[in-house]
Parts: C-alpha cells; sequence; structure tokens
C-alpha cells in the first residue's frame, strides 16, 4: 500500500493518534505514584489483600463507548510487590479477570521497583 492509502484511511490515522495521545499520557504519568481513576483505585485496594502482594498498582484501559464516552475495561496492566512470586501473580490475573470480565490475554502483571 502506498502512503496516500495509508493517510487517506481515517481509522488509521485516529488509531495512530490515539496510540500517540496514550505514550505521551504514559510518560507524563510516570512519576505520579498513587494516581488513577476510583475504580483503579479500588481494584488495587482489592488485590494488594492478596496474600502476597503487597502494594499494587493498576491502570486499565477502555474501549470507546457510544457518543465518545468511555465503555468498559477492554485491558489492566498490575504492578505489584510480590508479583515476582509466580501464585501471587496468577491470583492477581485470576482476580482482576473475576473483577472486570476480562480474557486472560488482556491482563498483564509486573514486579514493582523497590523505592
Amino acid at each position: 500500500m502506498t502512503l496516500k492509502k495509508y493517510l487517506s484511511n481515517r481509522s488509521l490515522l485516529w488509531s495512530v493518534a490515539a496510540l500517540a495521545a496514550l505514550l505521551l499520557l504514559m510518560l507524563n504519568s510516570g512519576s505520579t505514584a498513587g494516581s488513577g481513576t476510583r475504580e483503579e483505585k479500588r481494584i488495587a485496594q482489592v488485590l494488594s489483600l492478596i496474600d502476597g502482594a503487597g502494594q499494587v498498582e493498576v491502570a486499565l484501559f477502555y474501549a470507546p463507548g457510544d457518543n465518545g464516552t468511555t465503555g468498559s475495561p477492554t485491558g489492566a496492566v498490575v504492578v505489584a510487590q510480590g508479583a515476582e512470586k509466580l501464585p501471587v501473580r496468577l491470583e492477581l490475573i485470576r482476580a482482576v479477570r473475576t473483577l472486570l470480565s476480562l480474557p486472560e490475554n488482556a491482563v498483564d502483571v509486573f514486579t514493582m521497583n523497590d523505592p
């Protein structure tokens, strides 16, 4: 496909713009530990109660809804102190899948850096 065909495809342009905006938000929010939506904070609070999880942060990703509103969550990233332990990691994934009705491949769990 030529560059003109790519540029004429509006959905591709919107996708690239959305990806660029997401990357900018992620770069700008790197030093704002503890920030997040009420839903993210509540889920993090629940996940931190899992034995061995320790401190937990959650970021949710949403599908666009009707009329520009935010739709339901389509993915989640969890960062937890205890995520290096496989049983804890699996329990975190299971809990997020249950809370948000997400498929397993829509949830990623990472180990939190020590302060």
